[in-house]
């Protein structure tokens, strides 16, 4: 699929914008009445520990008061032969104040874990709304990938960012585990190994490298990429480092790339070749994304209630694209696609700005402030 203005021009990102857009408004549609309802239920917990520490605070200082103001009256006490009344008030005040100030910290507990489950079931449930759109839906993003193959399972991780916005998926790939066979049916390195049956001697000798696990990967989506390929044993550990068209390997952290022997007897054809592959595994093994964490100036949006935040970047790089859409567009009034099929199909796709706005406007106050960044209202 190609997309374009409707001048013909190639629309920047090659998306369906106009799906985007309307998924983007779906999306905050959703997400701030959760973001608001967390809010609310943060604000609540703080102005319970507040109102719980003042009354813990009074009780203490009613404790104190009453302890002075009998030391105050210990002659007269004394000479009245009182001092059993005296120690009996100091520790019945005692213990009706520490009753008192168990009762407001278990209280103040069950507010606390109350709070904190429907917090969590609301983050829960942003995460989940928000992790199909900022797959594809966050233009511009910057991603690197992980991947680390532990007792019969592979981790994959991805890290996104955009402007001061980070977010985290966890990937799933289809299998559980790799070696390098299920990359590159036949691969095998040089390495330096000791023989010979009267005089031992160094020579050179290929590994079939076939039945290596892939143990680590780390991939920066552009060009460099380092690995670690171990053996069952670990008698052979490999790391490639590769940076565009050239490599580093290491065999049990000697590097065979420096060796002029070992050098001669490396395929690096089929090296980069390896190298390439594993760098397509992040994109045509992933199984699935899930949305794990997303970050705002280096703090979790979700927890500080910042997504908002977040979304109004989007809004930015979106804003930028409807301008464009409306100045390259015979209707100043419409945001306009066009759409070529791989079978040279054509076809338009829009949606007008007025839609757009009555859509934010509808969520209140951040749809306004949405609706403006993406150059949508008269303001």
């Amino acid at each position: 699929m190609k997309y374009t203005f409707q001048d013909s021009t190639d629309l920047p990102v090659q998306r369906d914008f106009i799906k985007d857009l309307q998924d983007f408004i779906k999306l905050s549609r959703e997400i701030i009445p959760l973001e608001n309802a967390a809010r609310l239920l943060n604000e609540k917990k703080k102005k319970n520990i507040v109102s719980a520490e003042t009354r813990i605070k009074g009780i203490d200082e009613f404790e104190m008061g009453v302890t002075t103001a009998i030391q105050g009256l210990a002659i007269n006490i004394e000479l009245l032969g009182l001092t059993d009344v005296k120690d009996e008030i100091s520790v019945a005040t005692a213990s009706i104040s520490s009753k008192k100030k168990t009762e407001l910290y278990r209280q103040l507990e069950d507010n606390l874990k109350a709070a904190d489950y429907e917090i969590d079931q609301l983050s829960s449930k942003m995460l989940s709304i928000l992790s199909p759109f900022f797959e594809e839906g966050v233009y511009n993003s910057i991603s690197t990938y992980s991947f680390l193959q532990e007792e019969e399972r592979i981790n994959g991780k991805q890290i996104s960012s955009t402007e001061n916005m980070e977010y985290w998926f966890e990937l799933k790939f289809n299998n559980d585990k790799l070696k390098v066979k299920d990359l590159y049916e036949k691969f095998s390195l040089p390495v330096w190994v000791s023989g010979g049956l009267l005089h031992r001697e160094d020579k050179v000798k290929k590994i079939d490298m076939s039945d290596h696990h892939i143990i680590s990967m780390e991939y920066d989506g552009d060009e460099h990429l380092e690995a670690v390929l171990k053996d069952d044993n670990s008698e052979h550990v490999f790391k490639i480092v590769a940076d565009e068209n050239t490599f580093m390997i290491l065999h049990n952290d000697q590097d065979i790339t420096i060796d002029e022997k070992l050098a001669e007897s490396l395929e690096e054809d089929e090296v980069l070749l390896l190298i390439k592959k594993m760098k397509l595994y992040f994109s045509v093994a992933v199984q699935s994304r899930t949305l794990i964490r997303v970050f705002i100036d280096g703090k979790d949006a979700i927890d500080t209630n910042r997504v908002f935040d977040c979304l109004k970047i989007i809004a930015a790089t979106y804003g930028a694209l409807i301008k464009d859409c409306l100045a390259k567009g015979y209707n100043k009034d419409e945001i306009t696609i066009k759409i070529e099929r791989p079978d040279e199909t054509r076809t338009e796709k829009y949606i007008s700005r007025a839609e757009v706005f009555k859509q934010l406007s509808d969520i209140g106050s951040e749809g306004f402030e949405l609706a403006s960044i993406m150059k949508v209202s008269d303001n």
